[in-house]
């Protein structure tokens, strides 16, 4: 991690891309809770280890991996609510979505 604070630690943000919407909760720069608040996996939740990489201020890119061995790469905009993420799924199917962030807590 470099000099510029991640403004996430600490706090539940929503990312809301349409039909999936989740909540992440950042307890610190490496360590991140992900719930699924509407769509197929509604109510399933996992702590995964992140990276946290800044590209500007307010703006970082987070990456990691599920225990299914899904890799997300999201761009998260957290100056102007807005998250881009890329999934691969472990059958090799690739995903692009972009959407809201906004903070809950």
């Amino acid at each position: 991690m470099s000099t510029t604070p991640f403004p996430a630690v600490g706090h539940v943000y929503e990312a809301n891309f349409g039909s999936w919407i989740f909540h992440f909760h950042f307890q610190s720069e490496t360590v991140m809770t992900l719930t699924n608040a509407e769509g197929p996996f509604k109510g399933i939740s996992e702590t995964v280890q992140i990276s946290a990489m800044p590209i500007r201020p307010g703006v970082f890119m987070i990456s990691w991996q599920e225990a299914d061995k899904t890799t997300v790469v999201h761009v998260e905009d957290f100056e102007n609510g807005i998250v881009h993420t890329n999934v691969t799924e472990p059958n090799g199917v690739f995903l692009r979505r972009s959407g809201t962030l906004k903070k809950l807590q």
